[in-house]
Protein backbone atom coordinates (compact mmCIF):
# COMPACT_ATOMS: atom_id res chain seq x y z
CA UNK A 1 0.00 0.00 0.00
CA UNK A 2 1.33 3.74 -0.83
CA UNK A 3 1.32 6.04 2.14
CA UNK A 4 1.76 9.62 2.80
CA UNK A 5 4.26 10.97 5.50
CA UNK A 6 4.40 14.54 6.95
CA UNK A 7 7.66 15.37 8.79
CA UNK A 8 8.65 18.11 11.10
CA UNK A 9 11.23 19.20 13.40
CA UNK A 10 14.22 17.02 13.20
CA UNK A 11 12.31 13.89 11.66
CA UNK A 12 12.01 16.37 7.95
CA UNK A 13 15.75 16.87 9.21
CA UNK A 14 16.44 13.06 8.80
CA UNK A 15 14.07 12.27 5.92
CA UNK A 16 15.22 15.77 4.42
CA UNK A 17 11.87 16.38 2.96
CA UNK A 18 8.45 17.25 4.72
CA UNK A 19 6.23 15.22 2.27
CA UNK A 20 7.74 11.43 1.80
CA UNK A 21 5.61 8.70 0.03
CA UNK A 22 6.64 5.15 0.54
CA UNK A 23 5.01 2.13 0.42
CA UNK A 24 4.36 -0.71 2.80
CA UNK A 25 2.83 -4.31 2.70
CA UNK A 26 -1.21 -4.58 3.70
CA UNK A 27 -2.33 -3.91 7.16
CA UNK A 28 1.41 -2.81 8.09
CA UNK A 29 1.47 -1.55 12.09
CA UNK A 30 2.86 1.87 12.92
CA UNK A 31 5.80 -0.17 14.48
CA UNK A 32 6.50 -1.69 10.51
CA UNK A 33 6.52 1.85 9.81
CA UNK A 34 9.09 3.17 12.17
CA UNK A 35 11.61 -0.19 11.19
CA UNK A 36 11.23 0.81 7.67
CA UNK A 37 11.81 4.35 8.20
CA UNK A 38 14.75 3.10 10.57
CA UNK A 39 15.99 0.40 8.18
CA UNK A 40 16.29 3.81 5.08
CA UNK A 41 17.61 6.45 7.35
CA UNK A 42 19.15 4.80 10.27
CA UNK A 43 19.47 8.15 12.19
CA UNK A 44 16.03 7.66 12.33
CA UNK A 45 16.14 4.75 15.00
CA UNK A 46 18.30 7.30 17.43
CA UNK A 47 14.69 9.56 18.03
CA UNK A 48 14.07 8.25 21.68
CA UNK A 49 10.28 10.23 22.22
CA UNK A 50 8.56 10.03 18.56
CA UNK A 51 4.90 10.21 18.38
CA UNK A 52 2.97 9.46 14.92
CA UNK A 53 -0.67 10.92 14.58
CA UNK A 54 -2.92 8.91 11.67
CA UNK A 55 -5.31 11.05 10.33
CA UNK A 56 -5.50 13.63 13.57
CA UNK A 57 -5.04 10.81 15.88
CA UNK A 58 -2.70 10.12 18.32
CA UNK A 59 -1.58 6.04 17.57
CA UNK A 60 0.28 3.70 19.25
CA UNK A 61 2.62 1.50 17.43
CA UNK A 62 0.34 -1.57 17.45
CA UNK A 63 -2.45 0.46 15.01
CA UNK A 64 -2.99 -0.20 11.79
CA UNK A 65 -2.52 1.64 8.45
CA UNK A 66 -4.67 1.86 5.33
CA UNK A 67 -3.84 3.20 1.65
CA UNK A 68 -4.12 6.96 1.79
CA UNK A 69 -3.97 7.38 5.57
CA UNK A 70 -2.50 10.90 6.44
CA UNK A 71 0.44 10.06 9.16
CA UNK A 72 2.30 12.59 10.62
CA UNK A 73 6.04 12.07 12.48
CA UNK A 74 5.92 14.26 15.79
CA UNK A 75 8.90 14.74 17.26
CA UNK A 76 10.27 14.98 20.75
CA UNK A 77 9.57 18.90 21.71
CA UNK A 78 12.10 21.00 24.04
CA UNK A 79 12.49 24.58 24.77
CA UNK A 80 11.20 26.68 27.76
Amino acid sequence: MKIKILCFGITRDIIGQFEYATSLEDAATVADLKQHLSANFPTFASLKSLRVAINSEYAEDTATLKENDEIVLIPPVSGG
